[in-house]
């Protein structure tokens, strides 16, 4: 039995993929098993998978109709057989002494989840990137239980940087079988969110590194529609409802001001996103006319923390229903997104 499982899943990953299943093979750490997880590709991800399997014992390839992201990571997770797993998404790439690094310090003081830092890059040659400064990067550390709930959690609630993707983590597989209970209710929005969520107040200790390991791709498929995006928000609203009613009773306030905020930021994205597809301007109006008079909308409306976060008019033309003004809000929105959209994807194909 390997020591640590890598599970990566595989959508149409094209020749991204090389350079991120190399960089696994290539580990200094060797006592590996690599979980390819081919999603239903139509184009010559499962050959690249194929290929890299008869040169290299320790891959795995599960080749399945096409189910989403959800059901291909626990697929991969339940096909894995080491006593630890991470992910690694097929257009990315990990440094070579990335699992080493990882591994070592969940063996060394018995560690369920170990985050280490990541840098976003634009291209394979990562010429542009950037690595998360953030406060819970200042220093190597050790969170157990009841800092894990008050410092790590809580971020989730309140849209602050401590990462909420699977990647760049390694966790006890015992964690991530028994955890999940969430997914159900998510097409895709937020699914690493409230997996890690659920996992993280599990969890008897946290270990965050600094040293970036994880190279995260920016760019290439930047715009693009999501008609699940609205449903998504709105149970992930509910999800976290749930879980501070649970757990943060004592502090239930501060933290619906905080995901009553996120909600209706998303709420921005969610109309500017609609710009991005075939919808013409009255089928966009009545989505609109829909959407507003969703109760988690109108719940985080009342919302104290919202009240005081969002400029009146947005919040006005919610309460009075003016669809006009949140059809105009939303393609402002996208129209200033353009050109950085636009400059991302070139960079991604230059560099």
């Amino acid at each position: 039995m390997s020591k640590v499982s890598v599970v990566v899943p595989i959508y149409n990953a094209g020749k991204k993929l090389e350079k991120c299943i190399k960089s696994i093979l290539n580990q200094t750490f060797r006592d590996i098993e690599i979980v390819l997880v081919n999603d239903g590709s139509t184009d010559n991800s499962l050959e690249i998978c194929n290929n890299f399997r008869k040169k290299d014992k320790r891959i795995i390839l599960i080749n399945k109709n096409n189910e989403g992201c959800i059901v291909t990571r626990r697929k991969g997770v339940e096909s894995s057989s080491s006593e630890y797993v991470m992910f690694v998404d097929a257009d990315d790439w990990i440094d070579k002494n990335t699992i080493e690094i990882l591994y070592n310090e969940a063996i060394k003081n018995n560690i369920d989840i170990t985050v280490c830092n990541m840098y976003k890059v634009i291209g394979d040659r990562s010429l542009v990137k950037h690595k998360n400064e953030s406060v819970y990067f200042k220093e190597d550390r050790i969170f157990t239980a009841n800092e894990i709930k008050d410092k790590l959690v809580v971020a989730y609630f309140h849209g602050h940087p401590f990462p909420s993707n699977l990647v760049a983590k390694l966790y006890k597989r015992e964690l991530l079988l028994t955890s999940g209970k969430y997914l159900d209710r998510i097409s895709f929005l937020g699914e690493d969110l409230y997996y890690n969520l659920e996992m993280f107040l599990k969890a008897n200790n946290v270990k965050v590194i600094d040293k970036p390991l994880y190279y995260y791709r920016v760019g290439g498929n930047t715009s693009k529609y999501m008609s699940y995006m609205f449903d998504d928000m709105v149970n992930g609203y509910k999800i976290q409802k749930e879980v501070i009613d649970e757990h943060y009773q004592d502090s239930k306030q501060s933290r619906y001001n905080g995901i009553s905020i996120m909600l209706l930021n998303t709420f921005k994205t969610c109309l500017a996103n609609m710009f991005e597809s075939n919808l013409d301007k009255a089928e966009i109006k009545n989505k609109i006319n829909g959407f507003i008079v969703n109760d988690c909308i109108q719940e985080s409306l009342l919302n104290e923390g919202s009240r005081k976060y969002f400029e009146k008019d947005y919040l006005d033309a919610i309460a009075s229903r003016n669809t006009e003004f949140l059809y105009n809000l939303g393609e402002k929105a996208y129209t200033r997104g353009k050109p950085r959209k636009l400059l991302i994807n070139i960079l991604s194909k230059v560099c």
